[in-house]
Formats: structure tokens, C-alpha cells, sequence
């Protein structure tokens, strides 16, 4: 139950809703009482007449004190206006439920959303994307249907407060027949609850991985045709399928067997409570047939108290990862400062950096020094898993150092104001991604205020404008999931024009490795070259031949700066950077040959 407290700030917050639904509630119930506490006189008025008056003499005062005569139809039409009011405060309750529930929803999915969003980049590493949908989706939907089973049962448990009230003042033993079956029914109903807890936990960790296989093949789907895997991803899918049946039957039987169970029980009940007033006890006709209308009442809200404990149990046992999504504790946010810089007018400074990723073995980085001045270029070269990509995210403060410090203007990036370095730095990844939006958003992707000539001259800056204007809505085009609908040069001229619309003064570049037609490349070379003017550029090569004419080039060997310098320099001492040099020209000679 501590996992739940997560979810108390968003039930407080509707305190006020919550005490006027519970006050509609003993409202609505107590009502009820009234409405099924007249029928009483009214039955034994018909059956004996004015003498049954004088044993509920409180009945002739009340009607006295209203200055209403006492008749068989003022009385009945007591009875249908009490039973009335009854359905208008329960009709009240329903509405009042709803403003507590739809907004509790919403809060509960947007809050879940924002700490998903807030948290560290470790949390998407160590989580799947069918998992994050599924605790977005299902799981604040299981959330909120145990919190609306639970008013549920809050309901009926004061329900059955004022039918055993009125129970007791009929008959007492008639009443302990009634608790001691109760007693049992709740016993039987507690057994279906374990199953169907056991159920509930194993349909939640089903759907997520049946969620996480969807989303895998929709991204993959070039791969599994490519590999002609069709036929093993359906028979993945479909042992998934068979498994959420099997689990689906199981909670069918479950609920099925609890209704057959509260039948039996509740109809034994009442044969029980006949045969007992009649055989045992004597039970006068009025008090027998008003106590039979209090039982007929007190059952389907026995019934479905317990059933409001099994669906309680079902969906609370299906939330599992939400409780701790809310709770902020898996990877927390980085903090930022509040130190405003304004302008980048100096150099970025890497300062004994090292890194080590929570599942890595070993160091991505370690004792990384590094100064790149206002205005220069550096590149950063090795060989795949050198810690080139990690440094670009330290750079970027997507994660912290595990010790060291990086530093901009010689202020510590966790102390800047995150809207500052937000503002100072651009990145154009290798890999661009794309939102399921128009190329127009896409571009404009972060920015607030952008005009229509703004997002034309970025576009032409990075020679995107040709093929916009080839596309059926040209800057309103919707590019699908990834951007499908777009070549992967035109992804790359997507990311640049986004960084000229940014303007920041440092931009890392991760340049494409993707084979391009020499047209493509040219273009993309000439709008980075165009791009790269008055900024600091971090560039993370994989093409010696652009690097040659950066100021500087730091050469990284399992995580270490192994050399640095020029490209003259480092080419004429026979190091790491000549050596991955001079592969690179053999392949490039190769391929040449081969052609």
C-alpha cells in the first residue's frame, strides 16, 4: 500500500468534491431509510386499519406538526416523494462522482506524462517504450477505476449502516441470521480477490510486453521484411495473444464464480430470513414483509460492495510502474542553476571528465581535459565505442560527469539557468529524428515565437527549399512517424534548418555516416559550411576528409584523450589519428577500385 501513497497529493486536491459526494451519499442513503422506514405503517395501515395508527404514534404527530392529514394517499404520496428525493440525490451523487473522477483522470495522466518528460535520460534507457505507453494509457486507467470502485464501496458500506440500522429496530434476530451469512459471503468474496489480485498483476506485465512487440515491429518493420521475419514476429505475437486470452478467461472465470457464489448465497439468504420469521420466530406480517423489503434491498448492495473489492483488487493489482513514476525516485531530474549567461564569449572547458553509465562495465570517459575556445572548431575522432557520442551528451547536458566538471564561460553547466545553455547550444545528430508533425513544426521544434520569413530563410540556408516546395503541402506537410515520408538527406537538411533557426553560438554536428548521392552531400556540405560561420563547433567525425581544416582534433581511445592537435600534426607523428587515417583512404581506395 506505500507504493499508493503516491497518488494521495491528487486525491486531496478535490477534498471539497469528495465531502460533498459523501454528504450526497449518507444523503441519498439515509433517504432511502426514510422512504423504506414508511412502508411500515403504510403496510400495516392497510392491513389493519386506523388501529395499526396508535402503534406509531409518532407518524400522526409528524403529519400533525406539517398540518397534513393523515391518509392512505398523503402517506403514499409521502412514501413516492421521499423515494423521489432519493433518486435526485443519488442522481446528484452520480454527477458529483463524475467531477471527482474526470478531473482526477486528467491530472493523474498529465502528472504521469510530466514526470516521465522531467526525468533523467537514464529513465528511457532503462525503460521501453511499450512500458511508458502502457503506464500512460492503462495504467492511470486501472489507477482511477480502483479509486471509482472504491467510492463504490464507501457507498454501499453506509448503504448497509442504515438498512442494518433499520434492520435492527425490526427484528434483532432476524438481523443476526442476516450478519452471520454476511459473515461468509464477505469470507467467499475475499478468495476471489487473491485470484483475481494474482490475474490483474500478470494482465499488466502481458499488455506491456504486447505493447513493446507492436512498437518494436511498427519501428522495424524495413528489418523484418528485409530478414523475411514475417511469419516468426506473427508467432511472437500471437503466443503473446494466446497468454492475454488464457489471463482474460482466467478473470472472466473469477468474476463469474463470485457472481455465482453471491447468488446463491444471497438467495439462500433470503429463503433463510422466510423460513426463520415464519417457522421460528412468529414475525408479524408488516414487520415481515417491511424486513423482506430491507433485505431485497440490503442484497444487491452486498453484492456489489464485494464485487467493488474484486474490481479493486483487479485493477489495483495492474498498476505496478506508475506508483513509481509519481513518486520521482527511479532517476530524478538534473538540476539546473539559476546563474544567468546571457552571451558565450570565451571557451568551454572539460576539466578531468569521466563518465560511467549505470549498466556499463567500465569508463565511456575518463579524465577527459579539454578547452574549446570562443570561434573554433574541434573534432573528435576514434574508433566506435571511443565515447565520442557521450561526450556530445555531457556537452549538451543530457547527464552529468561521474566526476570532473564541464564549464561554460568557467560556470559549472549544473549551475547555469537551464533556458540560458538551452539557448547557447544547437546539435545536429546524426541520426535526426522527426515528429509525427508538419515540417513547418518541425523546424520550429522548441521555439515559441517563429515568423513565417524566418522559417523560409532557415529553410533556404540549408537548402531544404527545393524539396519543401516539391512536397504536396510544402511547409504544412505532415512527414509521418520519424519523418518516413523523407529521404535521409532531407532529414539531415531538416536538423540544420532548425539549428539556423535556432542561431546558438556553439553547435555540435554529429556528421552523417549514411551513404548520400554526391548531389545530397554537396548541398548538405554547403549549408553545415554556411552554418558553421562566427559559432564554436564540437564536431563528432566519421570522415576525415572534412576534419582536415578543424583548429583542433582530439582523438579519444576507450574513453582517453590518446592525442590532439592539428591535422598536420597529428598526421606526422605516426599516431592513432594517422592510423585510422590512413585506413579510411585505403577503404576509400578500395571502393574506388571496386566501382
Amino acid at each position: 500500500m506505500s507504493a499508493w501513497r503516491a497518488f494521495s497529493p491528487f486525491i486531496k486536491a478535490y477534498r471539497a468534491r469528495l465531502a460533498l459526494l459523501g454528504i450526497l451519499l449518507v444523503s441519498s442513503t439515509l433517504s432511502e431509510g426514510a422512504g423504506i422506514g414508511l412502508l411500515l405503517p403504510l403496510i400495516g395501515w392497510i392491513q389493519q386499519g386506523e388501529a395499526f395508527l396508535a402503534k406509531v404514534g409518532w407518524l400522526s404527530r409528524a403529519f400533525a406538526w406539517l398540518s397534513i392529514p393523515l391518509t392512505p394517499g398523503t402517506l403514499m404520496i409521502t412514501v413516492f416523494g421521499v423515494i423521489a428525493a432519493t433518486l435526485l440525490l443519488k442522481f446528484a451523487a452520480f454527477m458529483a462522482s463524475a467531477k471527482v473522477y474526470n478531473p482526477f483522470m486528467k491530472d493523474l495522466r498529465q502528472a504521469a506524462f510530466a514526470r516521465a518528460v522531467d526525468s533523467h535520460l537514464f529513465y528511457f534507457h532503462a525503460t521501453s517504450s511499450g512500458t511508458l505507453a502502457q503506464v500512460l494509457e492503462n495504467e492511470v486507467e486501472y489507477a482511477g477505476q480502483a479509486f471509482n470502485f472504491a467510492v463504490v464501496i464507501l457507498a454501499n458500506a453506509v448503504s448497509l449502516l442504515v438498512l442494518s440500522f433499520l434492520m435492527l429496530t425490526l427484528s434483532w434476530k432476524l438481523t443476526a441470521v442476516i450478519a452471520l451469512l454476511g459473515t461468509v459471503r464477505y469470507a467467499v468474496s475475499g478468495l476471489f480477490i487473491t485470484w483475481v489480485r494474482r490475474l490483474g498483476a500478470e494482465h499488466g506485465a502481458l499488455k506491456t510486453a504486447l505493447k513493446s512487440s507492436v512498437i518494436a515491429v511498427h519501428q522495424g518493420i524495413e528489418v523484418v521484411k528485409a530478414f523475411a521475419s514475417e511469419r516468426f514476429e506473427k508467432a511472437r505475437f500471437s503466443t503473446l495473444a494466446h497468454r492475454i486470452e488464457k489471463n482474460a478467461d482466467g478473470a472472466a472465470l473469477a468474476a463469474s464464480a463470485n457472481t455465482l457464489a453471491e447468488g446463491l448465497l444471497g438467495d439462500g439468504l433470503l429463503c433463510l430470513v422466510i423460513y426463520f420469521a415464519v417457522t421460528r420466530l412468529n414475525t408479524p406480517g408488516p414487520v415481515l414483509l417491511t424486513f423482506l423489503v430491507v433485505v431485497t434491498r440490503l442484497i444487491p448492495k452486498v453484492s456489489a460492495l464485494n464485487d467493488a473489492r474484486i474490481r479493486v483488487a483487479e485493477y489495483a493489482s495492474r498498476v505496478c510502474d506508475l506508483p513509481r513514476l509519481l513518486s520521482g525516485r527511479l532517476h530524478p531530474p538534473l538540476a539546473w542553476g539559476l546563474r544567468r549567461l546571457p552571451a558565450f564569449s570565451k571557451s568551454l572547458v572539460l576539466d578531468k571528465v569521466s563518465f560511467r553509465y549505470p549498466a556499463g562495465e567500465g569508463e565511456a570517459l575518463e579524465g577527459v581535459t579539454l578547452e574549446i575556445p570562443k570561434g573554433a572548431t574541434v573534432a573528435i575522432v576514434g574508433s566506435s565505442g571511443a565515447g565520442k557520442t557521450t561526450m556530445a551528451r555531457l556537452l549538451l547536458r543530457l547527464f552529468d560527469p561521474s566526476s570532473g566538471r564541464i564549464a561554460a564561460d568557467g560556470i559549472p553547466l549544473p549551475e547555469l539557468a537551464r533556458e540560458d545553455w538551452a539557448r547557447l547550444v544547437a546539435v545536429v545528430a546524426q541520426d535526426t529524428f522527426i515528429f509525427d508533425d508538419t515540417l513547418e513544426n518541425n523546424v520550429k521544434y522548441g521555439l515559441a515565437d517563429c515568423p513565417p520569413e524566418a522559417l523560409a530563410l532557415a529553410l533556404k540556408r540549408a537548402r531544404a527549399s527545393e524539396f519543401v516546395a516539391s512536397l504536396p503541402e510544402r511547409e504544412k506537410t505532415q512527414l509521418g512517424e520519424r519523418g518516413v515520408r523523407l529521404s535521409g538527406g532531407q532529414r539531415q537538411r531538416i536538423a540544420i534548418a532548425r539549428a539556423f533557426l535556432r542561431d546558438a553560438p556553439i553547435l555540435i554536428l554529429d556528421e552523417a555516416t549514411s551513404a548520400m548521392d554526391a548531389e545530397t552531400e554537396r548541398l548538405i556540405q554547403e549549408a553545415i559550411a554556411e552554418l558553421a560561420k562566427d559559432r564554436t563547433m564540437i564536431v563528432i567525425a566519421h570522415r576525415f576528409s572534412t576534419i582536415k581544416n578543424a583548429d583542433r582534433i582530439v582523438v579519444l581511445e576507450r574513453g582517453r584523450v590518446a592525442e590532439a592537435g592539428t591535422h598536420e600534426e597529428l598526421h606526422a607523428r605516426q599516431g592513432p589519428y594517422r592510423r585510422f587515417y590512413d585506413l579510411q583512404s585505403l577503404r576509400r581506395e578500395r571502393l574506388g577500385d571496386a566501382v
